[in-house]
C-alpha cells in the first residue's frame, strides 16, 4: 500500500472513530433523557388520575385498577405502599408502567397506567440514522480532502524518489529540490538535505577521480624509465630480483590506476561479440595457471552453462573473472570455486569472507579488505561489469567465505542465442 492511501486510510479511520464516539455519547444521552421524560409523563398522568378518582370515583386517563398485565413485582411493590415505574413487553411492543396503591372501598388495590415507548424508540432510531449519515458524510468529505492533500505529498515524494534513482544511476546533475518545486515543509527540507549530501558526495568522488587520474599519469613517465632500467640489470642476485619484482608490482598498480581513470571518465568502449561462457572460462583458467597469476592455487571448476553464449566484450569479462580469482587467492582461502550457469558466473572461496562494508555498498578504491594492496581489483571488476551491463553482487556464503556473482544482462543472452 502506498503512502498516499495509508494517510487517507488513517484520516478516514480517525474520522469514523471520532464520529462514532460522539454518536454513541449523543445517543446514550438522548436515550437517558427520553426515558426520564417518559417516566415523568407517566408518573404525572397517574398522579392526575388518582386525584380525579379520589374526587369523583371515576377512572380516567387510561388507568386501570389491578391490571392483570401489570408486572407482578411492580404490583407487589405498589401493595406495599410504594409508587413505582417499570418496563414490560406486551406482544411485540414495549410499555412503561406507573403504579401506586389506592383504597377501593374497604380494601387496598393498585392503580396503574401504561404508555407505549414506540415514539421514543422511533426518536432514538432517527438519532442513530443521523449519526450514521453524519459519520459517512464526514468520512467522505474529510477523506476526499485527505486524498487530495496526501496525493500532493505522495506525488512530490514519488518525483523525489525518481530523481534519487537517477542520481544513483550516475546523473549527479539532478536536483531533488528542483523537482519538488513548491512548499516550505518537511518534504522540501528533506529534498534540500539530499541535494546537499549529493553535492558533497559528488565533490568527494570528483576529487578521488582527479587524484586517481593525476597519480596514474604522473607515475607513468618515471615508471617507464624505471622499468627500462630494471630490465638492464643483468646481475643474478637477490637485490636485482627484488628490484624487478617491485617494479613489476608498481607497473601493475599504475595500469590499474589508469584503468580506473578510464572507467571514471567514460572513455572505455566495449567491443561486443558473442562469447561462449564455459569455453571462455576454461581458456582463461589455463592462461592464469600458466602465467602464475593464481600463485599455484587450484580452482575447482563447475561449468554448467553448456552451450550458452552472451554478447559481451570477452577481454573485459575475463578481466572481471581474473580480478575476482586473484582477490580470492590473496584474501580468501582454499578451495576456490568457479561456477557457471547460463545466467551467471559465481566465484567463491572458503576464507574469512567480505567485510560488511563491501557487502553493503560494494568495494571502494584505496581500501583493501585484506590489509594489502590498494583495493583496486574489485573496483575495476565492478566498473567493468557496469560497463558491460552486468550486475555484480558481493556476498558471503552461508558457511563462510566470499561469494561474488556476475549476472549477465537478459537481452544480451537473448541476442547471443539469436546469433
Amino acid at each position: 500500500m502506498s503512502l498516499r492511501w495509508k494517510i487517507v486510510l488513517l484520516i478516514i479511520t480517525s474520522v469514523v472513530i471520532a464520529a462514532l464516539s460522539c454518536g454513541v455519547v449523543v445517543r446514550q444521552s438522548a436515550a437517558v433523557m427520553e426515558t426520564n421524560r417518559q417516566r415523568e409523563n407517566v408518573t404525572a398522568q397517574l398522579r392526575d388520575a388518582i386525584a380525579i378518582y379520589a374526587d369523583t370515583g371515576v377512572l380516567t386517563l387510561n388507568t386501570n385498577i389491578d391490571d392483570e398485565e401489570l408486572p407482578e413485582d411492580a404490583h407487589s411493590a405498589a401493595l406495599d405502599g410504594q409508587s413505582v415505574t417499570t418496563m414490560s413487553t406486551i406482544g411485540d411492543e414495549d410499555f412503561l408502567w406507573a403504579a401506586a396503591p389506592i383504597e377501593v372501598g374497604t380494601h387496598s388495590a393498585v392503580i396503574s397506567v401504561r404508555q407505549s415507548t414506540r415514539e421514543s424508540e422511533e426518536l432514538l432510531a432517527g438519532i442513530d440514522r443521523a449519526v450514521l449519515l453524519g459519520m459517512l458524510g464526514s468520512a467522505l468529505v474529510v477523506g476526499g480532502i485527505g486524498t487530495v492533500a496526501a496525493g500532493q505529498i505522495s506525488r512530490r515524494l514519488t518525483l523525489g524518489a525518481q530523481s534519487a534513482r537517477r542520481i544513483a544511476d550516475g546523473d549527479t546533475s539532478v536536483r531533488v529540490s528542483e523537482v519538488i518545486d513548491y512548499g516550505e515543509d518537511e518534504v522540501a527540507d528533506f529534498a534540500r538535505a539530499v541535494d546537499s549530501a549529493v553535492a558533497r558526495l559528488t565533490e568527494r568522488i570528483d576529487s578521488e577521480q582527479r587524484f586517481t587520474a593525476d597519480l596514474a599519469h604522473e607515475m607513468r613517465t618515471p615508471l617507464t624509465g624505471l622499468v627500462n632500467a630494471a630490465n638492464l640489470l643483468e646481475e643474478d642476485s637477490r637485490p636485482a630480483e627484488l628490484v624487478k619484482e617491485r617494479v613489476a608490482r608498481l607497473q601493475v598498480l599504475v595500469e590499474d590506476l589508469l584503468e580506473v581513470s578510464r572507467l571514471d571518465a567514460g572513455r572505455a568502449q566495449p567491443q561486443l561479440s558473442p562469447m561462449p561462457v564455459d569455453a571462455s572460462l576454461r581458456s582463461l583458467l589455463t592462461t592464469l595457471d600458466a602465467s602464475g597469476a593464481l600463485s599455484g592455487h587450484t580452482v575447482e571448476l563447475d561449468l554448467q552453462a553448456g552451450d550458452a553464449r552472451v554478447v559481451t566484450d570477452q577481454r573485459r569479462f575475463e578481466r572481471i573473472i581474473t580480478n575476482l580469482l586473484v582477490n580470492a587467492v590473496k584474501h580468501g582461502g582454499p578451495p576456490i570455486r568457479l561456477h557457471s550457469t547460463p545466467e551467471a558466473v559465481v566465484v567463491s572461496d572458503s576464507g574469512p569472507g567480505y567485510p560488511p562494508d563491501i557487502v553493503a555498498t560494494g568495494p571502494t578504491r584505496f581500501v583493501s579488505a585484506g590489509g594489502g594492496g590498494m583495493g583496486l581489483g574489485l573496483v575495476i571488476a565492478q566498473g567493468q561489469a557496469r560497463l558491460l551491463g552486468m550486475v555484480i553482487e558481493f556476498a558471503n556464503g552461508e558457511d563462510g567465505g566470499a561469494r561474488t556473482t556476475i549476472r549477465f544482462p537478459q537481452e544480451e543472452r537473448e541476442r547471443a542465442e539469436e546469433e
